[in-house]
């Protein structure tokens, strides 16, 4: 009856207690346990952080959906989220939220760390951010440039930038073969979308050869595996971020251009309350990291999987068109940003999608696995095959709800002119090397070269 059998600690430190009558629930408790610990990377060694997980951590994702679809993640208290329709509706949610300091006392919030201060600023004004009623008003002063009527407007200019970047590919000098080689991220990927939201904010061109190395060191705070190293590098490239933006107001403020950040400034001395200064500094340093990021590691990621597959390469070159189909479905194979999170903004209940219910306590904070959801067996019919002709294509690497991404549009269409021009104008593309090396990230899943050939 009430008599324990034996009592079992858990690596979250929770007891179990367990009699005959709970002991079909106890065996059921401890399996999960095994198996999240021995899925998701070894998590009783190297965890997260375990180098065969980062390489590849798809076939840990999917044991996870069948296995573990929701659990809690003990070395970062964090609750891990797997599958489609989960992630999915919990990104809708209202009772989520990406920060919690809006319905929270500020003396029940942890003291901020004083050396962090640079970055925390960039992160405080971020429509990212920020919770309604604040992201309502402050997306509704950039919302106009990214919508898909504006975006399409920039369509000549994107296409004449695609062309001059493979007129440089074309420069390189051809080896014995007949055939160049580079390497596509920082030969063609990162200088597509960096002068893109460079020239849509105005960050002049003798500047932006700084904006990379800011944005990769900026999003190293963003992961729940970083280093002291990385930590600091993060609030050092804040700090020059923040400084620069300042000094581009003021220029902005005594010249103005046709630019958004002239646009910002300008709202801001109409009414300071409707956008602070702050904000325009906060924003502006996440178009410029988030406007090339995405594109950049879609590129990266998702042409290493098309070259690899000969049959899907003809098909999209068969007919420019279907470049945009083909991109959507690079977004969904092996998608750049892994997870994002969110807080529990009071208690609540959820029952997923495998029957479990979870009591979630205001505070409470989830890892959403974007990746993880865009190979749903449940959504995708067989979500481990490349198929630049899959349509539908529900995948969420932009997001959901009201964080979904604000330069979607914008992503898109450098993409797709990106993808069909390169398989045109380069007839012979083809990878230079078999093996591939990704960043050791959790958050952000990118590779640090691709070699090609052409």
């Amino acid at each position: 009856g009430g008599i324990p059998i034996f009592d079992w600690r858990s690596s979250d430190s929770t007891v179990v207690s367990v009699n005959a009558s709970g002991l079909v629930t106890a065996v059921a408790f401890f399996l999960i346990s095994f198996i999240t610990r021995n899925t998701f990377g070894s998590l009783a060694t190297t965890g997260a952080a375990d180098p065969v997980f980062l390489a590849d951590p798809y076939p840990a994702y999917a044991r996870l959906r069948r296995e573990a679809p929701v659990f809690r993640y003990a070395p970062w208290d964090k609750w891990v989220v797997t599958r489609y329709r989960d992630v999915d509706r919990l990104l809708r949610d209202k009772r989520l939220g990406r920060v919690i300091h809006h319905v929270t006392p500020s003396s029940d919030l942890p003291e901020p760390d004083p050396d962090h201060e640079p970055f925390d600023a960039i992160q405080a004004g971020s429509i990212l951010e920020l919770e309604p009623p604040d992201h309502t008003r402050v997306r509704g002063v950039v919302h106009d440039v990214f919508t898909p009527k504006h975006v399409r407007a920039l369509g000549t200019k994107i296409e004449a930038l695609v062309e001059r970047l493979i007129d440089g590919l074309e420069e390189h000098p051809p080896g014995d073969d007949g055939l160049r080689e580079a390497d596509l991220i920082p030969d063609f990927a990162e200088s597509l979308p960096v002068t893109v939201i460079a020239d849509l904010l105005g960050v002049p061109e003798s500047d932006r050869h700084r904006l990379l190395p800011w944005s990769k060191a900026i999003i190293g705070m963003f992961e729940p595996e970083r280093t002291p190293a990385m930590e600091a590098a993060a609030v050092r490239a804040a700090d020059e971020f923040r400084a620069y933006l300042r000094t581009l107001i003021e220029a902005k403020r005594a010249d103005p251009q046709d630019d958004l950040i002239t646009r910002m400034v300008a709202t801001h001395d109409e009414d300071p309350e409707r956008f602070s200064e702050s904000e325009i500094v906060a924003n502006g340093i996440l178009f410029l990291n988030a406007g090339h990021e995405a594109v950049v590691n879609v590129l990266g990621n998702g042409m290493k999987a098309l070259l690899e597959r000969p049959e899907a390469r003809a098909w999209v070159a068969a007919d420019p068109e279907r470049a945009a189909t083909a991109v959507e479905e690079m977004m969904r194979f092996d998608t750049p940003l892994q997870f994002f999170e969110r807080f529990v903004l009071e208690d609540l209940e959820f029952e997923a999608d495998d029957g479990t219910v979870h009591a979630w306590p205001k505070g409470t904070q989830l890892c959403l696995y974007y990746a993880s959801a865009n190979h749903d067996e449940a959504v995708f019919d067989d979500p481990t095959r490349f198929d630049p002709s899959r349509d539908p294509n529900p995948h969420m690497a932009f997001g959901r709800g009201i964080h979904y991404c604000i330069g979607a549009p914008l992503a898109r269409l450098e993409l797709s002119r990106a993808v069909s021009r390169l398989l045109i104008r380069l007839p012979k593309l083809e990878l230079a090397e078999q093996e591939f090396r990704y960043e050791p990230k959790n958050v952000f899943r990118y590779l640090r070269e691709l070699r090609i050939r052409y």
